[in-house]
């Protein structure tokens, strides 16, 4: 409870945050995406997930937010609590962040990056299995805008905190502080733009088993390109998707083999509003 009455104040923190000012220019889009093999520790490393998702970008006189919620659906590869069918989970996050460059009126970059920003973000999900997880993550850190000519580029060091839920063994888990190398990016190239996203998050201590994590991995690179033309929001691409020691479970000892690693192709279409 303690550490859920942390999240909730963190949250509400940047919450008033980004609500004190106007923002300046925002973005929305829903996605769909189709992803075939992902792993599920203990389960599978080929759970097909049909994925939906809306993101908020916007910016205002201080720096910038971004909120992203998922909502999943697994195949019959990863069967929810009490069968029904394939497992269904939501997973979500907001991140703010503080321009350097506008709070301090700096117009000349700091060395290799043409902006520093502090990051906060908090991160929550559920999903509906017999193990019954329940994440609640608060991230704190600095990146870096790196200066690309097209979209953009963030290169980040945070401080990762999670709880979660075992309900395998009945128990709520804290795990230890982690460090978190963390980097994004949306560049133009050729008729589309490569976009994706990495997070290498380290070992966080011992989990619900009493078993030491490891270094986590996951990665995604998707080529999207303008559908019926660039004012028409509609975009459609193709890609891959990397994901090792899932959730810290240390791939070597899964309890099924390979089920805390998997590469898989990712399907996406996605309508900007």
């Amino acid at each position: 409870m303690k550490t859920v009455s942390r999240f909730t104040a963190i949250a509400a923190v940047l919450l008033a945050s980004s609500s004190a000012f106007a923002a300046d220019w925002s973005s929305n889009a829903i996605t769909y995406g189709y992803a075939p093999h992902q792993s599920e520790p203990a389960v599978s490393d080929k759970v097909a997930k049909n994925i939906l998702t809306f993101t908020h970008v916007s910016g205002d006189k201080l720096g910038s937010n971004l909120f992203n919620i998922d909502l999943l659906k697994s195949d019959g590869s990863d069967l929810a609590n009490n069968g029904g069918g394939g497992a269904q989970e939501w997973y979500g996050f907001y991140q703010r962040n503080f321009s350097l460059n506008a709070m301090t009126g700096n117009k000349t970059g700091y060395g290799f990056a043409k902006d520093l920003n502090l990051t906060a973000r908090v991160d929550a999900g559920a999903k509906n299995t017999t193990f019954a997880p329940a994440p609640r993550k608060v991230r704190l850190g600095m990146s870096a805008a790196m200066p690309v000519t097209a979209g953009f580029w963030d290169v980040g060091l945070e401080v990762m905190k999670e709880s979660n839920h075992n309900g395998v063994v009945g128990k709520d888990v804290s795990f230890s502080s982690a460090p978190v190398f963390t980097t994004a990016w949306a560049v133009g190239m050729g008729p589309g733009a490569f976009t994706g996203f990495l997070d290498i998050v380290g070992a966080k201590g011992k989990d619900g088993f009493g078993d030491e994590t490891k270094t986590e991995t996951l990665g995604r690179a998707l080529y999207m390109i303008d559908v019926a033309g660039p004012k028409a929001g509609l975009k459609a691409g193709v890609g891959v998707e990397y994901w090792n020691n899932k959730f810290g479970c240390n791939n070597a000892k899964s309890f099924k083999k390979n089920s805390c690693t998997a590469t898989t192709p990712v399907l996406i279409v996605e309508y900007h509003m």
